[in-house]
């Protein structure tokens, strides 16, 4: 399942959580830290979390209306992908 496919299972199931932190094969351009996304559906939005490495505490909050905003913040990237 690839990482649009996971933020799309959100909408159906909102008490999930996608996250993503920093690996070789997987990485973020924006964020180095954790980070969390969840779907909101009071608001209609998918909420953006970024944590810190070592305790763990949120340093920032962003809301999307789309997927597309959520991976185009995320920029995540795979090693084994040519873009």
């Amino acid at each position: 399942m690839n990482i649009r496919e996971k933020l799309q299972n959100l909408k159906q199931n909102p008490e999930d959580v996608y996250s993503h932190s920093q690996t070789e094969e997987s990485f973020s351009r924006n964020y180095t830290n954790p980070v969390e996304v969840k779907y909101n559906p009071a608001e209609d939005v998918y909420e953006l979390k970024v944590f810190d490495m070592e305790g763990g505490e949120q340093l920032d909050s962003k809301k999307f209306h789309s997927i597309d905003e959520v991976l185009a913040d995320l920029k995540i990237e795979k090693q084994n992908e040519k873009n």
